[in-house]
């Protein structure tokens, strides 16, 4: 039989109904390999946690519509083992190629929405393209655009981060949860990852979006397959009695080498993923900051005693001495997308030369806020950065959270945005086209937006 994603690929270019068409002939190959079963029979064979109607998996059966996620693989996990009497495990090897097939016609089905609502037409949707074109022209002009929430109900969003190319957005939220979103639909994008058995606290996608690398309170850091949604190796658990929190993660610029963060931090070769092997003892100490790595190699770190440090990955060792300036904690660090710059944040942003080591501006004011997180735009034209003033106690809530931009051409500020969370800010994203900013809050709350850039100047 051939491959449900192999199928799939054979039609290339063809609508998403021709797609959708060819994959239900291939569960209905499944269903008569396997039994020929009835409707009423899948139906009543369902997991617990997934009821399946007649109705529902005849459309399935015969292209009539996509099921949600969690619908068609139960309804595969049926199919693939049903002459056998059991139900297949999540984990069954012959599942794989499903979860392809369903992510492909997903991304089909998506970009046949996006065609047609681009597409002008008669009466009302002209109205719709003369609003499409109003907005891609403030967009272009550089204007933020505001947008409704993606989520309220995450219970706390304590991660974010957008895949390379941007189409993807994973956080980390709730009790154990790393979900994937897609950016265009701000959808939900297939069942959480779940893994770790506590709080999960960062996350990050490897350069080629293939891996997702998750740290949690747990005291382990995980490696997800993003195409089989699978774990692709034993938990990394390498910091021996550091306190578990709080973690950190990032890839080396070419992907061959994960950073893991508590008090210290610990290089892993994950050259082959599935057996990734420590290099070295943890070094550093007293991390304050999520470390960073330019497009160079080198990596930046930020600490309790107000300095941020360089690092040589592959030596591994400290570059120079170590760069001064904060009273306080080094909250977040960054390198401009060329990597020879820097900024280190505390309540303000310094700004530093990578090579000389040497301040390069007068620090960027925050109003005496501290930062909570700090980042170039791709084109580095945009230092996009979070602050807030700390609660000064547990029970109260912080509403001051700020979005601050500056011009990297002079270091002048474009805007200060609301933060529009009811609480604290605790993740932040930006995604590579440059515009797109996500942030998630103590609220629970899940923004998009698309933020303004120094442009919007040049027509005021």
């Amino acid at each position: 039989m051939m491959k449900p994603s192999q199928g799939i690929r054979g039609v290339a270019g063809h609508s998403f109904e021709e797609q959708l068409r060819e994959a239900a002939a291939e569960l209905r190959t499944l269903q008569a390999v396997h039994g020929s079963p009835t409707l009423d029979q899948i139906a009543s064979r369902a997991p617990r946690d997934r009821s399946l109607s007649p109705s529902g998996v005849s459309s399935a059966l015969r292209g009539l519509s996509l099921p949600g996620y969690d619908y068609f693989m139960a309804l595969v996990r049926i199919l693939i083992t049903y002459d056998t009497g059991k139900i297949a495990p999540r984990e069954h090897p012959g599942l794989d190629t499903w979860r392809q097939c369903w992510q492909q016609l997903r991304r089909a089905q998506q970009d046949q929405k996006i065609t047609r609502r681009a597409a002008p037409g008669p009466g009302p949707e002209e109205g719709s393209a003369l609003a499409a074109q109003v907005l891609q022209t403030a967009v272009r002009r550089g204007e933020g655009i505001p947008m409704h929430p993606m989520a309220k109900d995450t219970q706390g969003v304590r991660a974010a981060a957008f895949s390379p190319d941007g189409t993807q957005l994973a956080t980390a939220h709730g009790p154990r949860t790393v979900q994937l979103w897609d950016t265009v639909t701000q959808q939900r994008q297939g069942p959480p990852l779940f893994g770790h058995i506590d709080f999960v606290r960062a996350v990050a996608f490897s350069p080629d979006g293939r891996l997702l690398a998750t740290v949690s309170e747990d005291g382990t850091a995980r490696l997800w397959d993003l195409t089989t949604r699978n774990l692709v190796c034993e938990p990394l658990d390498g910091h021996g009695n550091d306190p578990r929190t709080p973690w950190q993660v990032a890839f080396s610029s070419d992907g061959r080498l994960l950073v893991t963060v508590s008090k210290t931090f610990r290089l892993w070769d994950i050259t082959d993923p599935a057996a990734p092997r420590r290099v070295g003892k943890p070094l550093g100490a007293n991390l304050s900051a999520r470390p960073v790595i330019s497009s160079a190699g080198l990596l930046l770190t930020g600490h309790t005693t107000g300095a941020a440090q360089l690092w040589d990955p592959a030596a591994p060792g400290k570059i120079g001495e170590p760069m001064r300036g904060h009273e306080g904690a080094v909250c977040a660090v960054a390198f401009t997308p060329d990597g020879r710059e820097l900024v280190t944040a505390g309540t303000d942003l310094q700004l530093w030369d990578a090579a000389s080591q040497e301040m390069i501006h007068e620090p960027l004011s925050c109003d005496g806020q501290q930062v909570r997180s700090v980042t170039f735009s791709s084109d580095g034209h945009v230092l996009v950065a979070v602050t807030g003033t700390s609660p000064r106690r547990k029970t109260d809530r912080d509403r001051s959270c700020v979005i601050r931009l500056w011009d990297t051409a002079t270091w002048s500020p474009i805007a200060v945005l609301p933060g529009e969370h009811q609480g604290s800010i605790t993740a932040a994203a930006l995604a590579p086209d440059s515009r797109l900013y996500a942030t998630g809050g103590t609220d629970g709350v899940l923004r998009l937006r698309v933020v303004p850039t120094k442009r919007i100047q040049h027509h005021q």
